[in-house]
């Protein structure tokens, strides 16, 4: 597949991958009987947890290869108030 063949989406909390790729065979100057389009398709489904960040997700296809990188949201830590003791 190439990169004009995939498609990374996030939707409410949903992290979709996906891939389509049409192919015609082409046989050259040879006399043709019959002609086969080759079809492969996918779909994957990823449920973002709440620590991760779906608005800042990269990703980057080299080689054949899609990476994805998912960051996360970084903890909140507590207000600790101090009480003055009278």
């Amino acid at each position: 597949m190439s990169k004009k063949d995939l498609s990374v989406e996030v939707t409410d909390g949903i992290l979709t991958i996906s891939g389509d790729k049409h192919k015609l065979f082409d046989v050259g100057d040879a006399k043709v009987v019959r002609k086969e389009l080759k079809q492969s398709s996918f779909k994957r489904q990823f449920e973002l947890g709440e620590s991760l960040d779906g608005s800042k997700i990269k990703a980057k296809f080299e080689d054949g290869v899609l990476s994805i990188e998912i960051p996360k949201i970084a903890p909140e830590t507590p207000k600790t108030n101090k009480v003055k003791i009278s």
